[in-house]
Parts: structure tokens; sequence; C-alpha cells
């Protein structure tokens, strides 16, 4: 685990105890989630275009290789509190789309960080992660998340769980994208 306030970001993975350079910048991590939600892609063209992660040399060990993008892309190397950390329940399903929600995270890094992510020239993978996860719950894009995770059934006012219900479903998605850990999880090797 590295420290972000002082420690240097990675550019390489380890694989099969080589190291190998990979894209960082978040544009680069975003367009990996968008590929592993398409559902037209298979499993095995999704190993084979996630190698294209990697920048220099593609390691000869392409499931480990894909397993440490996967990793990487999860932020293993820093520690975010999970939302099953948070509430000690296991989110049911995914809160966070890059794709449909993209308008909402520009918006919240201009309100909070005033960084245009359009016009960034860079910013590391888990320097964006990091700020994405600092980003206070009265943004726009955190109470959206908030609300895909409320289990109406769990609401006992009638009224209240109507409302909730209608919030829910003017923020649901329009399929249920992948996180990196439900990705992990499917292509267990």
């Amino acid at each position: 685990m590295i420290n972000l306030l002082f420690e240097l970001l990675p550019d390489t993975v380890e694989v099969s105890g080589n190291f190998y350079r990979i894209a960082t910048d978040f544009r680069d991590w975003i367009a990996f989630f968008d590929m592993l939600a398409d559902e037209e892609i298979t499993s095995r063209q999704k190993i084979s275009l996630a190698l294209q992660w990697f920048t220099d040399e593609i390691p000869p060990d392409i499931f480990q290789a894909y397993n440490s993008l996967i990793s990487f892309a999860s932020c293993d190397g820093i520690h975010f509190k999970q939302e099953s950390e948070k509430s000690g329940n296991s989110p049911e399903a995914p809160s966070l789309s890059w794709l449909y929600d993209s308008a909402y995270v520009l918006g919240a890094f201009r309100q909070v960080y005033n960084i245009d992510l359009i016009r960034v020239d860079y910013m590391h993978w888990w320097e964006f992660s990091a700020l994405f996860e600092a980003l206070p719950e009265d943004t726009m894009i955190k109470k959206r998340m908030a609300y895909r995770q409320i289990k109406t059934s769990e609401i006992k006012d009638k009224n209240e769980r109507k409302r909730i219900a209608k919030i829910k479903r003017s923020v649901a998605f329009p399929h249920a994208p992948l996180s990196a850990e439900q990705t992990a999880s499917v292509f267990n090797f």
C-alpha cells in the first residue's frame, strides 16, 4: 500500500515477478471500464483487448497480466473504504457508471476542485480515484450513487418508499455496469 501524500504513483504492474509499464491516465481507465461493461465483447476478447493497456511490452502470462490490470484498476495499492465496509452490507448492484454518470462526474470535479476533466492534460488514475472518493456526499454524483444503493424494501413508510422508488427509477442505468471487482470475480483464474 502506498501513501498518496508522498509516494510516487505507479506506472507499472507486476506480472510473474517482472514489472511492465501501463497506461495510467484516468481516461484510459474509464475506457477500460467501458470496455469491460460492453456486453457485445466476449470474455476472451476483453482479456485480449485489456492487453492494450500495457504500453511497451505485453507479459507472456496473459491471465496474470489481466489480473494485474484489474488490480490496478481497482486501486489495490491505496485503501478506500468500500461500501460493504462502511455499511456492513455488500452492495447489491453497482452504484456508478462512468458512461451514464459522466456529466455528474465532470460537474462534481469542477464544483469541488475547479478541475476541468475534459481539458486537463493528465491525471493518474489513482489520483483521480482518490479525488472521486473524497467528493462530498452533497454532490449530485454522490447523491445519485447513494440513491441507487437504498433498499426500498427496508423503508417502512409507504409514501417515503414510493418517493425513493421514483428517484431510484430516475437515476437507474439502462443496464447494469460491471465494477472491477465484479469483473475479477467473473474471470477468476
